[in-house]
């Protein structure tokens, strides 16, 4: 049997319709006696019948809000910038491919939490080849998330689908659709400890940036005491003890570009 995906517009326009139907029995109970059961049908049919357009209406305005996010995030894909590196180029573009791929899986496997879980693995994998095109040496980090997890997530993917259109048992769509749900599961933490690794040493850096200011401030007078809080205050105590110490810039916007964009779950 396969899994019929309710989408959140849907559920908005029947939520609606119910709330309009609702509304016009109260309003034409206010307005007409129903004393008979023959008072109750023309109130029924115009309950009905207001319920129904609301319904449809709300679930069309919200079809249109779905198709810009679905068209914003298609261009996020097809705008995956390059680095102009020969190798990570060659790695963000078999990205984009497989990232085509995820999307045509999305688009034919009715089911809502799978797609939802896609959505979150394609807005993922956008942000970590994105970091490849911003660092490309960093290209080789991901050699194991682009040869075997993202190929093997496809594989289970279209899998499931064929199960579901080739008309297998309801009772074995469930068990591969919980099978399914939880590889995803993991695949979607495996990309976010990629994604993490990626900025491991920018946030070193800033660490150690952060110390060699509090250190500069303790020693000009303008703070107190303060707790060291990272493992870098060590190394920062020690470049203090420089006969000219200087600030290191922050050469490296990209950890605060990441990390102030919005990360909610599409």
């Amino acid at each position: 049997m396969k899994q019929v995906k309710k989408s959140p517009r849907a559920k908005k326009g029947r939520k609606a319709g119910i709330i309009a139907a609702g509304a016009v029995v109260m309003m034409y109970s206010a307005l007409f006696p129903l004393y008979r059961v023959g008072d109750y049908i023309p109130c029924a049919l115009l309950a009905i019948l207001i319920g129904k357009v609301v319904s449809i209406m709300g679930a069309g305005l919200d079809v249109s809000t779905r198709n810009r996010e679905d068209a914003a995030k298609a261009r996020q894909v097809e705008e995956l910038p390059l680095s102009g590196d020969e190798g990570a180029d060659a790695v963000i573009a078999r990205g984009q491919e497989m990232l085509h791929q995820i999307r045509a899986e999305n688009d034919a496997i009715l089911d809502e939490a799978l797609s939802a879980q896609m959505d979150e693995l394609e807005r993922l994998c956008v942000q970590i080849f994105t970091t490849v095109a911003e660092k490309p040496a960093k290209a080789p980090q991901i050699r194991k998330f682009m040869n075997y997890y993202l190929p093997t997530t496809l594989k289970v993917l279209g899998s499931y689908r064929m199960m579901d259109q080739r008309g297998v048992s309801a009772e074995d769509m469930a068990a591969a659709r919980s099978e399914a749900i939880r590889g995803m599961g993991m695949v979607l933490t495996a990309c976010q400890k990629q994604l993490d690794n990626l900025y491991k040493d920018t946030i070193l850096d800033v660490s150690t940036d952060i110390d060699v200011m509090e250190q500069m401030l303790k020693r000009d007078g303008y703070a107190g005491e303060f707790r060291a809080s990272s493992p870098s205050a060590t190394a920062a105590s020690a470049q203090m003890k420089a006969t000219n110490p200087k600030v290191i810039p922050a050469e490296d916007e990209d950890f605060v570009s990441f990390y102030s964009q919005d990360r909610r779950k599409q």
